[in-house]
């Protein structure tokens, strides 16, 4: 076999090579948006038993709910990682810069039924993502009222045990008793 044949082969094989571990690292990044929208999914339903403990003042259950919330993110955290050591591989595969390569670039080396699934992922998880980030700004709104609440309920109890103390002589002070509008 002549050397530049044996030469072209040996990169021949080290292209496919080059082309199979990329392959390999876009199923990775695929599974880890999937993932990730699947615990994004999760997160949302979290949120709306969020907002019923919030509106029934439900204090037990919105512990219980931070303490799934937490593990969620922690796992979301470690799949950012996951996502990250896909991408750094897909870089040293393709010459493409990690921190700005695209879902788009990607998608467009790969053929076309896999880089429309990726796509499909990528876009599914920003749209779960952006609801999330909603639901949350919802939560937030009703917590921040439901706190003013607390603060009134706090400050008709103190007026009311203010008007309800006893004076030295024994004797009630105040008789300014106030009660609670709860219509408000």
């Amino acid at each position: 076999m002549s050397g530049s044949l044996e030469g072209a082969m040996e990169m021949n094989l080290s292209d496919q090579n080059e082309g199979a571990d990329f392959t390999i690292c876009c199923e990775a990044l695929d599974e880890v948006l999937a993932t990730e929208r699947d615990i994004y999914i999760s997160m949302l339903a979290l949120t709306t038993r969020e907002e019923l403990a919030i509106v029934g003042d439900d204090v037990e259950a919105l512990t219980d709910l931070v303490d799934e919330k937490t593990l969620l993110i922690e796992h979301l955290n470690a799949l950012e990682t996951e996502r990250m050591t896909a991408l750094v591989a897909i870089g040293a595969a393709t010459g493409l810069d990690p921190q700005t390569v695209t879902l788009s670039e990607i998608a467009a080396r790969l053929p076309q039924a896999d880089g429309r699934r990726l796509m499909e992922n990528g876009m599914t998880l920003r749209t779960q993502a952006r609801a999330l980030e909603q639901a949350n700004l919802r939560n937030e709104r009703l917590l921040h009222g439901s706190r003013e609440l607390i603060e009134r309920w706090i400050q008709y109890l103190n007026t009311v045990i203010r008007a309800s103390t006893y004076g030295a002589d024994g004797r009630v002070e105040g008789r300014d008793v106030r009660s609670l509008d709860r219509t408000a």
